[in-house]
This record gives C-alpha cells, structure tokens and sequence, in this order.
C-alpha cells in the first residue's frame, strides 16, 4: 500500500507539473522532461556517495572495497583521466591542477549511461569545488537520483604526504613522485574542495571518519554507520 501511496501522489505531482508547463509554450523539450522530472525520485535507489578528503587519505582504497564487497559501482576521475587519450588534460593534472568542469561532467555523463543505481554508486575524485557540487546535484536530479552521504576521511597533510611517497614506491604512480607537483596538489585541495566539508555539513550529509586508522578498521565503521549491505544479503531481503 505504502508503494501505491507513492505512486499516485508522485503521479499527482507530475500531472501538476504538466499542467503548469501546458499553459506555457515548450521551447525545449529536452529541457521540459528534465526539469519535469528532475525531482521525481525513483521507488528505489542504492545508497549515492561522494567519498572525498584530502590527496591520499585513502579515498581509492575505500572505494574499491565498496565495489568488491558491497557491489557498487565506482566512478573514479581519477582513473578516467589515466584512460583518457586527451594528452593535454593528462598534462594539466600532472602539474596538479585540476581538470576543467565541462570535462569532467562530459566524462561522467558518459560513464554513467546504462549503470543500475540500485547497487549504489561512488563518486571517486567529484566533486572537486561547490560549482561542481551543484553540477553533480543536477547531474544526478536529472537520473532521478539523490546523493545519500559525503564520506569524509580526515588526515593530517603530513600524513597524507607519507602515504603518496609510499604509494609512489609501490604502484610506481609518476604523479605521485615529483614534491613540487604534490605541494599544488594539496593547495588545490585546501583552496577549492576543502570548503565542500562545510557545504555537506550543512546539507546534513556530511560522515567524517579518522583516516589515520587502518583502512579495514575504517571501512568496517563505515559500513555500520551507513547500513551498507553485500549483495548477497540484498538478494535476502528481497527475497
């Protein structure tokens, strides 16, 4: 009953919408759906995160236990940039700046066509800045979606420098070894995305964890703390 209750009035909802927009001419229809439908969330979605902190806190790491343990997808920029044969954007972040938005929302989008929500999805490396925050809000208000939590791992800049020069050494990352690159790596940080803590604060969305701790000690508090289930134990409930 509770689903049905929810249909008819997300079908109230949208007939308001129609009639509003049918006294008006539609000069867009791309628009007209998308602004239609842009609040209208689906019966069901897997949790929608952003996994952000500061230049190795580990963000990588967290986000691959997520996709092999508890089924979600995970969207790196990171990793589509290493992939990408735009060589002059390669450059650009090899310098430690950050990508431009019109990029990174082109790649996202990309990215996320044919992907089902309902394992849940991680953002990995997006947003970067507020105007990117917004962006990935209309990004995914246009999918039907909702982001669910801003994962905030929290480490000292001496710290996270400990962990790049060592994850240099082992994955043998050339983005990882030059000391001057890694310096505008982390002002970049402090400059654009450190704000977004405040932002997801106030939005209530914001889970801040210790990432000085092992990353296993760190992942299983999330888990609790967000609910997170495996696929087998979806399939369960369902069933």
């Amino acid at each position: 009953m509770g689903g049905l209750k929810t249909r008819r009035k997300n079908g109230a909802h949208l007939s308001r919408n129609l009639n509003i927009y049918c006294m008006n001419p539609v000069k867009n229809f791309t628009d007209f759906v998308g602004e239609i439908f842009e609040k209208e969330l689906p019966d069901y979605q897997g949790k929608i995160l952003v996994i952000m902190g500061p230049p190795g806190s580990g963000k990588g790491t967290f986000s691959k236990k997520l996709a092999e343990r508890n089924g979600f997808t995970h969207i790196s920029t990171g990793d589509l940039i290493r992939k990408s044969d735009d060589k002059e954007l390669k450059a650009k972040i090899a310098k430690g700046e950050y990508a431009d938005d019109k990029t990174m929302v082109k790649m996202l989008k990309k990215e996320l066509e044919g992907i089902d929500p309902k394992g849940g999805i991680i953002f990995d490396g997006f947003p970067r800045t507020i105007k990117q925050a917004g962006m990935l809000d209309s990004l995914l208000g246009k999918m039907g979606l909702g982001l669910s939590h801003a994962v905030y791992l929290d480490l000292s800049e001496e710290k996270a420098k400990e962990r790049i020069l060592k994850r240099a050494k082992e994955e043998n990352r050339e983005d990882d070894k030059d000391p001057e690159v890694i310096s505008t790596r982390f002002k970049k940080y402090q400059e654009k995305t450190a704000p977004l803590v405040e932002l997801y604060t106030k939005s209530r969305k914001l889970k801040k964890y210790e990432a000085s701790k092992g990353s296993e000690e760190v992942y299983k508090k999330i888990v609790k703390d967000l609910n997170l289930k495996k696929p087998s134990e979806k399939r369960q409930e369902k069933a």
